[in-house]
């Protein structure tokens, strides 16, 4: 007898397409939630000691944040698409009950940290004086708008944290009010291209410079865009090959990763190709779960820094200065040393939190389950 013949192409991805809806875990974005993480310390680390060049990757550990917000944009996405697919309708009391138990009680919690921190041992310094005036802004998730960085900012990098609020607490309407169909995917790329409009300058005469308009227009985060696009994308079986094209072969993930390293390598790029190249490293690791990367992103620590991603990145500061003051105390001054203790620090922080503070909060999720 012949050999059979070869599936053909459509119906293979189609049975690809049903197999990634059927998905619960995407096993590599802890993977890449852990890539995101050591970059955004190495970031701080290598700042802390007065590195200011912008000539290679070494100073380009802050991108780490544009990885969270495209892994953010698509997760987030697809949730709420594969909730209205099964159940027709999307429950947005039960998605803000479950983005709150998640987020604030950590949030709120280090930040009463810092306000207690910040008493004791800056309360009289300019620093510390600006930090309880901007108070108002971290505690609103707003700082994105309010907070300039000027010199030393206490608490800064909650801003980050403040646009992934933002995109929670307003792109779920839009989802919801469209239905996941294909309007929602024009109002992204409205949102898209005003975003870019607004970074680009192009919005300047029209708003004003430094108006509030534009400030808010240029917070919108292009990375988390494209995320929720890759969801659409993927979650559409026309989409799904079209995707498959540039994402599905086994090694995608590889070539994907290789371009977001060359990209960033390039300090004067404008934002967008990354956040294209971060976009499909995350398409390329959820539409098969045996991608090249699978066994890095699969590592078991590589998994359990991944996990705790999220109190590791509210706590590192704390963490990055604790490891400084030792360091000083041992006379050791080395960027890779203090990454690696801050590191180690920041993890065995945020484990603790997650087994013994936040998982109380992550049980009471499951009954807004949907």
């Amino acid at each position: 007898m012949g050999a059979s013949p070869s599936p053909p192409p459509n119906g293979f991805t189609d049975v690809n397409h049903q197999r990634f809806l059927e998905v619960r875990f995407f096993g590599s974005l802890d993977g890449l939630r852990c890539l995101s993480i050591l970059a955004v310390v190495w970031h701080h680390a290598w700042r802390h000691h007065g590195h200011t060049d912008r000539t290679g990757l070494l100073d380009r550990g802050h991108l780490g944040v544009s990885l969270f917000f495209a892994i953010s944009g698509f997760l987030i996405t697809t949730l709420i698409l594969r909730e209205l697919r099964e159940h027709g309708e999307f429950s947005l009391r039960r998605f803000y009950m479950r983005r709150s138990l998640r987020i604030f009680p950590l949030y709120y919690s280090v930040l009463l940290v810092y306000v207690t921190a910040v008493w004791v041992l800056d309360r009289h310094t300019s620093a510390g004086k600006q930090f309880y005036d901007n108070l108002p802004y971290f505690a609103s998730y707003t700082s994105n708008w309010f907070v300039q960085l000027d010199g030393r900012v206490i608490f800064y990098f909650a801003w980050s944290l403040a646009t992934e609020e933002q995109f929670y607490l307003f792109w779920p309407f839009i989802e919801k009010a469209f239905k996941g169909r294909s309007l929602a995917v024009v109002a992204m790329c409205v949102l898209v291209a005003t975003s870019i409009a607004a970074s680009s300058g192009l919005l300047n005469s029209a708003l004003g410079t430094n108006s509030f308009p534009l400030t808010v227009l240029d917070s919108i985060s292009t990375p988390i865009c494209l995320g929720v696009l890759a969801a659409h994308l993927l979650h559409s079986p026309a989409g799904f090959r079209i995707a498959s094209k540039f994402a599905y072969p086994r090694y995608a993930s590889l070539a994907w990763a290789g371009a977001v390293l060359v990209l960033a390598a390039l300090p004067e790029l404008h934002e967008i190709p990354i956040a294209m190249a971060m976009a499909g490293l995350v398409t390329s690791c959820v539409i098969r779960e045996d991608n090249s990367l699978s066994a890095l992103l699969k590592f078991g620590p590589a998994q359990a820094i991944g996990k705790v991603s999220y109190g590791m990145y509210l706590m590192h500061m704390l963490c990055m200065n604790l490891a400084a003051k030792i360091l000083s105390k041992l006379h050791i001054n080395n960027s890779l040393t203090l990454f690696a203790l801050a590191s180690g620090i920041a993890f065995t922080a945020a484990w603790l939190s997650f087994n013994y503070y936040e998982s109380f909060f992550l049980r009471l999720k499951k009954r807004f389950s949907s």
